[in-house]
């Protein structure tokens, strides 16, 4: 099965399984109709979480897709070359794209080096850590450690609105602070829902931290402001019902992505007539966020599908191009090599005189069939890559009978081979360990690789009496 096979399935099973959970979650409400309100809270804390995580998984995702881009690991080790202006501007069409590609209210990024806030429109400011009281959630989410976080505030940006902040680590491969970017979306969709059920059902909706403090309310007053009070949600991960009071009733559920709380809180003035219109009001809902959740999945499949296959991907072959490969052998330099690993050279035997005989397209299939070869053998074991015409290399991990293995099963592998419009297959090969070469580097693996891989190219042609030359 291929990826796009696997793509398609994986969407048919993660959309049938929201159509079942939603079903259920109607019938279950339907025969609630006799129930008191802790069984209707229970529903309505159910429609409210999905909607809430369908609303916020995306520019959660999407800002941990930004902190991975190169494009922004390269313009923030470049600021200091650069300066912040011509920084600035090569940001500002990136940070654009993404606020308007989604719809955002903000798109930042926070240079750790300069403390320069980049955002859509250029340089936003410079961030003072020390006197600007606005300023210290990035020292906050720095010290936390966490990959990413979410915060609520008034966007500067946007009139002062209410945002939630997805800011994100941006770290270099080894792992250093280079900033943190992210997006600002307004939670319009969950906010409607929480005015409409509170109004129809006569309850209040928050979502809380660990510690009570509210970062979402219909009461924009209440929100990282003041704390709700009485609620045990420590420990708490599924529905849970408490009863405070005589009259005050709550439902608490634990929203992972988020880390927050969600609180409904009713005061059991309920009437069961209203059922009719929360089951209306559920099946827009799902329909709504099953369409949404479906346009997510597959803008953000696609992307990741055109910017791998774009960047690291031999498209003839479906290697590893060599792009990956330069990037791998630049890694394994500076991390140097493990116990275990082994290089491999493989060039194919006979290209030229099947291009001259056959025509290019015989060699397309020759080089295609030694791509399918090698990464059958190979595979596996680590990465596989077309570095030029009919050049490749592998980086693997295995021992010394296990490359003795993997080598001969390869030369099994092209002797049964054989294609549409070329019928034989020859590979030529060489490899250097680890093991060999303790104190080796990556270089000089490499070198004495093609050396040995040239060896047995001319030992072919000497076996089977071929002049290379023709």
């Amino acid at each position: 099965m291929n990826r796009k096979n696997i793509t398609w399935l994986a969407i048919a099973i993660v959309i049938l399984s929201f159509v079942l959970s939603t079903f259920v979650s109607l019938w279950s409400l339907r025969l609630m109709a006799k129930r008191n309100m802790q069984e209707l809270s229970k529903s309505l804390a159910s429609l409210i979480y999905d909607s809430i995580s369908s609303e916020l998984s995306e520019p959660i995702i999407v800002s941990r897709s930004m902190a991975r881009d190169t494009f922004l690991i390269d313009a923030l080790n470049k600021e200091a070359s650069n300066g912040m202006d011509q920084t600035a501007e090569t940001l500002a069409g990136y940070l654009s794209a993404q606020k308007e590609a989604f719809g955002y209210e903000a798109a930042f990024l926070v240079s750790d080096a300069s403390k320069c806030y980049y955002s859509y429109g250029g340089i936003n400011k410079q961030m003072d850590l020390t006197r600007n009281d606005r300023d210290q959630w990035y020292t906050h989410f720095i010290a936390t450690g966490k990959e990413y976080e979410l915060d609520v505030d008034r966007d500067e940006l946007s009139q002062d609105r209410w945002t939630v902040f997805v800011d994100t680590r941006i770290e270099d491969a080894d792992g250093n602070l280079l900033g943190v970017c992210g997006v600002g979306a307004r939670m319009t969709g969950s906010q409607d829902l929480f005015v409409t059920l509170e109004k129809e059902y006569k309850v209040h909706i928050s979502l809380i931290d660990a510690d009570g403090l509210i970062h979402v309310d219909t009461d924009e007053s209440r929100i990282e402001s003041d704390y709700m009070t009485g609620i045990q949600v420590i420990g708490s991960k599924d529905f849970v019902y408490q009863k405070i009071g005589a009259e005050r009733a709550v439902v608490t559920k634990y929203i992972d992505r988020l880390g927050w709380y969600l609180v409904i809180e009713s005061d059991g003035s309920n009437e069961r007539g209203e059922l009719i219109n929360v089951l209306l009001l559920n099946i827009v809902l799902c329909v709504i966020v099953l369409v949404i959740m479906l346009l997510a999945v597959r803008i953000i499949l696609a992307r990741t599908r055109a910017l791998t296959s774009a960047s690291f991907i031999d498209q003839s072959t479906q290697l590893l191009n060599r792009r990956a490969f330069e990037e791998k052998k630049a890694e394994l330099a500076q991390a140097g090599l493990k116990e275990d690993f082994v290089y491999v050279t493989a060039d194919l035997n006979g290209l030229k005189r099947v291009n001259d005989n056959l025509g290019h397209t015989a060699g397309d299939e020759l080089i295609k069939g030694a791509a399918d070869c090698l990464k059958e053998c190979f595979g596996k074991y680590g990465d596989v890559y077309r570095i030029g015409g009919d050049e490749f290399a592998a980086m693997l991990r295995l021992s010394d009978a296990g490359l003795k293995d993997a080598m001969d099963r390869l030369d099994r592998t092209t002797e049964r081979w054989s294609g549409q419009q070329v019928k034989h297959l020859s590979i030529s090969c060489g490899s250097a360990s680890s093991r060999e070469f303790p104190s080796g580097n990556i270089d000089q693996l490499i070198r004495i690789s093609d050396e040995r891989m040239y060896a047995a190219k001319a030992a072919y042609y000497a076996r089977t009496g071929i002049d290379r030359r023709r």
